[in-house]
């Protein structure tokens, strides 16, 4: 059976989600070629003490296989090798752990998820594993593995080939008080290149994986047409239901309106197609204001509920419209309109004389 192809972008809800699993953008490479270039500046700015503690190291090591000593005195020896050796391998694990965190948060942000250390029978099923070998990310790895030893390897064998001439007058070196010294300086510059070199040469690999982890995770949080349905259900409910409130809602409204209608003093009309029902009481209010609005069936409510209570009904086709769509339910009429309101409210007025002492003028 087909799958459902995934045409939508993943959605804000979504991203939030994935993240919150554990699915996130990542390059491991990444993380490791920094962790391997603030090796190598570590090493760069602390090479004095680094030396002094090979040099002792080796120089230690070197006197316990030249002399014949006891146990005790071997034993003695070890541990300051192993104390010597904790000084050096020490830092470097600090500044790789420092590192490793900072170039994750770099990527991903601060991230604490329990979700990828729950077991899943997807990951030990031999049907999926075949599948995620052989799917393009597999593909992806394992090129990249293959170009990886491929570069460390020849890194490290044309460095040591250009500086095995070196490593050959370590032979000439008679004593052991100085081969100790030609030893780890020679080493040490080897080493030193490998790492440099090797470090440049898997940037470039880093960055091509850090994209495509970027572009796969992109395509793996994309959704469906039924998942980007399912969540705006969730997030923002049925759109049928949502349709109902709105509607009941304008019912609602409409009802509350048409329930003023009576209060009014006045329904302007288009004559037919918009009615406006005013209010003004010119000892409370500083300016009339409109209680009920409507188009063609609510403008017809209006009218009878106007004709029901005997409210005044005003055709002015020009005020009428311009009303409706400046002023909302609720909202007084705007300065501009005020003569023109005036001159209707008085009209009411000699009609009802409702209003004593209202000038039109």
């Amino acid at each position: 059976m087909l799958q459902p192809e995934k045409i939508f972008p993943a959605t804000p809800y979504k991203r939030r989600e994935s993240r919150g699993r554990g699915q996130v953008a990542k390059s491991n490479e990444l993380t490791s070629i920094l962790v391997l270039i603030g090796i190598v500046v570590f090493l760069l700015l602390n090479r004095y003490a680094a030396y002094e503690h090979l040099r002792k190291i080796t120089y230690g090591a070197l006197q316990a296989i030249d002399n014949q000593s006891e146990l005790a005195q071997l034993t003695t020896a070890f541990l300051l090798l192993l104390r010597e050796a904790a000084l050096l391998v020490g830092p470097i694990l600090l500044v790789t752990f420092i590192i490793a965190i900072l170039a994750n948060v770099m990527q991903i942000g601060f991230l604490f998820s329990s979700y990828p250390v729950i077991p899943q029978w997807s990951r030990i099923n031999p049907i999926s594993g075949l599948k995620r070998i052989f799917s393009l990310r597999g593909l992806f790895e394992l090129t990249k593995s293959i170009l990886k030893i491929i570069l460390i390897g020849y890194i490290g064998y044309i460095t040591i080939k250009s500086d095995f001439p070196k490593l050959a007058q370590m032979a000439n070196v008679a004593s052991v008080s100085s081969i100790h010294v030609v030893f780890i300086r020679t080493v040490g510059n080897i080493a030193i290149k490998v790492i440099l070199r090797s470090a440049l040469a898997l940037l470039f690999l880093a960055i091509l994986d850090y994209l495509f982890q970027r572009w796969r995770y992109e395509q793996d949080i994309r959704m469906t047409r039924e998942e980007l349905r399912e969540e705006i259900k969730r997030t923002e409910g049925d759109p049928e239901i949502r349709r109902r409130i709105r509607r009941v809602q304008r019912e609602l409204s409409q009802l509350r309106m048409m329930r003023a209608v009576p209060e009014a003093d006045a329904v302007l009309t288009n004559p037919t197609h918009l009615a406006i029902a005013l209010k003004y009481d010119y000892e409370t209010m500083e300016a009339p204001y409109v209680l009920a609005k409507g188009e063609r069936r609510v403008a017809e409510q209006i009218r009878e509920a106007a004709i029901e209570h005997n409210i005044p009904i005003i055709e002015n086709p020009m005020l009428a419209q311009s009303l409706y769509k400046s002023v909302e339910v609720g909202e007084p009429v705007p300065m501009e309109f005020y003569q023109a309101v005036a001159e209707v409210l008085a009209y009411v007025h000699e009609l009802t004389h409702r209003y004593e002492g209202l000038d039109a003028a």
